[in-house]
């Protein structure tokens, strides 16, 4: 209902009970679609094991790598986490350099993980 009669610059009134009782919401339903390749190097997997990536990054997936139902996201959180084989002449020269040093095997994968992208701030899953 308009304030002044008019709608131009005008506010707009609502109860606030129809906040509290979920009355003034709306739902918002996006598809998001993942694929897995089998490459030339290997078969794409889905996973919450990706390595080289920090604990909180992968706290709001299930153990098969998808995001747990009911949680809330923001953007660039993780939907669902994915690994794709790459060449080992693929690593730049810093990466095999540090996994030389210090013994670590950076691994022949990829991060391809599907990320919540801009505008899809607070959503629930």
């Amino acid at each position: 209902m308009p304030w002044e009669g008019y709608n131009f610059e005008d506010a707009v009134l609502i109860s606030e009970r129809l906040i509290y009782e979920d009355i003034f919401t709306s739902f918002h339903i996006r598809r998001y679609e993942v694929k897995t390749y089998v490459t030339i190097e290997g078969r794409e997997i889905i996973t919450k094991k990706i390595p080289h990536l920090e604990t909180h990054f992968l706290r709001k997936l299930d153990r098969n790598g998808i995001v747990m139902l009911g949680s809330w996201v923001e953007t660039g959180d993780i939907l669902v986490g994915k690994l794709t084989p790459m060449m080992e002449d693929e690593l730049v020269p810093e990466d095999r350099l540090l996994g030389a040093l210090f013994g670590n095997d950076l691994g022949t994968t990829k991060e391809t993980s599907l990320r919540l992208p801009i505008g899809g701030k607070r959503s629930r899953y």
